[in-house]
């Protein structure tokens, strides 16, 4: 099957999908992103996304070229393209080409849009398994809360987890509190069956993810709380797990060396994937 994306205005094949070599996205990480799973025909949480990316565009100076209407139109047609059933769309805007210089002032760009999408076997729905992660130093800029293409830290970190065969690296700042992991957010569930994430305190991205579960959390009386928790809180939590929008709700049985309820999948853990999972089919 050809594989088609979306670049600069073009639906082309993947051997000719190019950016210009003076793409500020490609010098600099000058670029915001979203990555939107969907499954036949339903996207989950599309909007949030969208709402997300306009303002990560909105706090670098970069204005979205086309209407979001249009770019939703651009999105199901690359879909549709690729005949894709159940998978990720990826998309990136770049403020634009010009001269390598590190000021944009007084740049006037057409900023770039690129779309791609990636396929995913149906098992992945299903794919409901306890993982294990690390703990590392956050050693990330100081807007995490923006969501550009600027990821080395967490691709280091990342590494580093694959390295030791662990599923997520989780930050740590220099207080011993818990920030997020290197492409999720980190939540856990205290004796009071309480949940606990970190507050919105620029510290962290506001999770698309995590806001759903949230919402599926309080309708199903369960109690949320947002605060900062330490390490050691995360060590010796009932439950741990990770949300993220490829990754869903995903349980984390084992932190370094220590076992997170006996290595055993916890059943709010598993209640909220369900709860998720349920809400998404009716999300459009």
């Amino acid at each position: 099957m050809a594989k088609i994306s979306y670049v600069d205005g073009l639906y082309l094949h993947y051997k000719d999908s190019k950016i210009h070599i003076e793409d500020r996205g490609y010098h600099f990480g000058d670029a915001v992103y979203e990555v939107v799973m969907f499954n036949e025909g339903i996207f989950f949480d599309y909007n949030e996304h969208i709402k997300r990316l306009l303002r990560s565009l909105k706090s670098l100076d970069i204005e979205l070229p086309i209407s979001t209407n249009s770019l939703k139109i651009i999105i199901n047609n690359v879909i549709k393209k690729n005949r894709i059933v159940f998978g990720s769309v990826y998309i990136q805007v770049s403020r634009g080409v010009a001269q390598r210089n590190h000021s944009y002032k007084n740049l006037t760009l057409k900023p770039i849009i690129i779309i791609s999408t990636t396929e995913k076997n149906k098992d992945y729905l299903n794919n409901f398994v306890g993982v294990s992660a690390i703990t590392l130093n956050d050693n990330r800029w100081a807007r995490p809360d923006i969501k550009t293409t600027q990821l080395l830290p967490n691709i280091l970190a990342k590494t580093i987890a694959d390295k030791k065969s662990a599923y997520e690296a989780i930050f740590i700042d220099q207080y011993d509190y818990i920030t997020e992991g290197s492409s999720s957010n980190i939540w856990i569930v205290n004796y009071d069956n309480q949940l606990i994430t970190r507050n919105l305190d620029g510290q962290i991205l506001s999770g698309i993810t995590r806001n759903s579960v949230k919402k599926c959390a309080m309708k199903n009386n369960i109690k949320v709380l947002e605060r900062k928790f330490s390490k050691h809180e995360l060590l010796t939590a009932k439950e741990v797990f990770l949300t993220s929008a490829t990754s869903f709700v995903t349980p984390i049985v084992k932190i370094d060396n220590s076992s997170i309820n006996n290595g055993l999948i916890g059943e709010l853990s598993c209640s909220l994937r369900e709860l998720y999972l349920k809400a998404m089919k009716s999300s459009n």
